[in-house]
């Protein structure tokens, strides 16, 4: 009898790969359109943005400014308006040259004040000593330096010096005084009749005459603002209804006293007497480091 065998498939050591072309299946269209991993430390931009960034950046419009040479006169160039505080002395250097000294007070606000001490050479020192006074109002340009003193432990001050090259008056504002029904109340409460009696002119007269278009608040913020445009009459008053302050173009008048300051005044009263009372005693050294150094410094610069 005969015995049949199934012959069952058997493996190979390298098997085909098999054919799966008929067996591919179709992905999902989500799966094939998934975004690309983003690298670590890098942030995404917007398309839109990313093509506005890209563009090349628009063409200047202005001219580029022109290119000038150094100077060491034009270098550190500035423009002040202030106060003159002291009269302009003049002397005459051994080498021929004329040179004037003055001081300017630079007011940044009510209470902060800044001094600058002026020098003119040759013909501006020689016009400065016969025109320019104690309380003009002036317009100064030069050179700015400084010069930084220790006067003490963990103390040092700064000191401003300017060589003056272009010298102009400010012109007076025209302002409107008091007359006795809108003049300040002086001490006691009653009005004080107040006219500036040292003009001469008939146009200051009539100006004299004319009441005050400031208010009282708005007066003490200009004495405040330039105190030495006022004349101090505290000390000399031959008369408690006279002003304690004048001022020396408009004649306008502020008293201490009056009903109707401000609350502050007081208090920045004291600040600025302290101040100007310092002020006065360094002017009293006989000599003071800004008043040597400015002649010596600046002659051996010409």
């Amino acid at each position: 009898m005969a015995i049949l065998a199934v012959a069952s498939p058997f493996k190979t050591l390298n098997p085909s790969p098999p054919d799966h072309s008929r067996t591919r299946r179709r992905l999902p269209s989500s799966i094939l359109h998934l975004p690309l991993p983003v690298p670590r430390c890098r942030r995404l931009r917007c398309s839109a943005k990313y093509s506005e960034a890209a563009a090349p950046s628009a063409s200047t419009t202005t001219p580029r400014p022109s290119e000038i040479p150094w100077s060491k006169d034009i270098c550190n160039s500035v423009r002040l308006i202030g106060t003159v505080g002291t009269d302009v002395e003049l002397r005459q250097l051994p080498s021929g040259s004329a040179v004037a000294r003055g001081r300017l007070a630079v007011w940044k606000s009510a209470t902060e004040t800044t001094w600058v001490t002026l020098q003119f050479w040759d013909d501006m020192a020689i016009v400065s000593s016969e025109h320019v006074k104690k309380g003009d109002r002036i317009f100064v340009a030069g050179r700015l330096v400084s010069d930084t003193v220790d006067e003490g432990p963990e103390k040092r001050h700064v000191y401003y010096k300017l060589a003056v090259q272009q010298l102009n008056f400010i012109e007076s504002q025209p302002v409107r005084l008091y007359e006795s029904d809108a003049s300040q109340d002086a001490p006691g409460g009653r009005r004080a009749d107040y006219f500036n009696f040292t003009s001469n002119s008939t146009d200051e007269k009539n100006r004299d005459n004319m009441s005050s278009s400031r208010s009282t608040e708005e007066l003490w913020q200009a004495f405040f603002a330039n105190p030495l445009d006022w004349w101090d009459n505290r000390t000399n008053k031959k008369n408690p209804r006279y002003p304690d302050f004048k001022h020396k173009h408009t004649g306008e008048a502020l008293w201490v006293d009056g009903r109707n300051n401000p609350n502050w005044v007081t208090s920045q009263l004291a600040v600025l007497d302290s101040r100007m009372s310092s002020l006065q005693d360094n002017e009293r050294k006989p000599v003071s480091y800004m008043y040597a150094d400015e002649f010596m410094t600046l002659e051996g610069n010409r």
